[in-house]
């Protein structure tokens, strides 16, 4: 090989190992709003499950995860546009209208369930059963699915609605339950789940009823170059912890149990 054909070679091999340098220290950037446990503050000491997941994915790939909050339609927007990797906790239909990719492992389950006092006979079956509550604490501006949705939808209902509007609405409610101001909440299984564990009140508020779950999923842009490769990383991540237990470490450590 003469001189010339050397020169190219070497550089050749010098930019191949940059661009794949490159790809491996590549900073992965997740977006979503603020729903714990699945996603909290970015700064605080447990920032959420499926954000510690995501950064031991990744870890075992060279790539770090920047873990920002923004809010929800933004962040679909932006994945979808490429100005972002990936967002967290997306159902499958919010993925396909925003041309996300999906793997075949959840992050997780949407659940949504009447919690109540653990005195209280209520129990959940079906829309007409909500009729027996008398003040329920909705999250104000939230729009409700389903059965929730039909029934706070009617006139008669309204006055049995007490909606919250605060920065901890889960906590609030949990707060005006114990007190005896209202006697149901609607809210998603897992979310209650951790306020209940780090409030110290799972004796004192139970589930009553639930709604059929919906699979979450961390979104990933189409427009990242090695979109299928990182959902790839993450499904193998999630089955390798579920395996070798560390995954039910990782949910207990948040007062959770496994969605699987």
């Amino acid at each position: 090989m003469d001189l010339k054909k050397r020169l190219c070679h070497a550089l050749g091999m010098l930019a191949l190992f940059l661009t794949t340098g490159n790809a491996i220290a590549q900073t992965l950037v997740v977006v979503a709003d603020t729903w714990c446990p699945y996603n909290c503050e970015p700064t605080a000491k447990k920032p959420g499950y499926v954000v510690e997941l995501l950064k031991s994915a990744f870890a075992t790939k060279g790539q770090s995860v920047s873990y920002r909050v923004i809010p929800w339609t933004r962040a679909l927007l932006d994945a979808q546009s490429g100005k972002v990797t990936a967002v967290i906790a997306a159902n499958a239909k919010e993925a396909g209208e925003h041309q996300l990719a999906i793997g075949s492992e959840p992050i997780g389950v949407a659940k949504g369930c009447v919690f109540v006092p653990a005195s209280s006979p209520f129990k959940y079956r079906s829309i007409q059963d909500l009729d027996g509550l008398t003040r329920v604490g909705v999250v104000g501006g939230n729009a409700y699915q389903n059965d929730f949705g039909e029934w706070l939808s009617r006139a008669e209902n309204r006055p049995k609605t007490h909606e919250v509007f605060a920065d901890n609405p889960s906590e609030r409610r949990a707060e005006m339950m114990i007190r005896g101001r209202i006697d149901g909440v609607f809210e998603d299984y897992t979310e209650m789940a951790y306020v209940l564990s780090t409030k110290g009140l799972q004796n004192q508020i139970v589930s009553a009823g639930c709604q059929s779950p919906s699979p979450l999923y961390v979104g990933f842009s189409k427009k990242h170059p090695h979109a299928q490769d990182l959902v790839a990383t993450l499904d193998t991540e999630i089955r390798r912890m579920r395996k070798v237990g560390s995954l039910k470490d990782l949910l207990m450590s948040y007062g959770l149990d496994d969605w699987k």
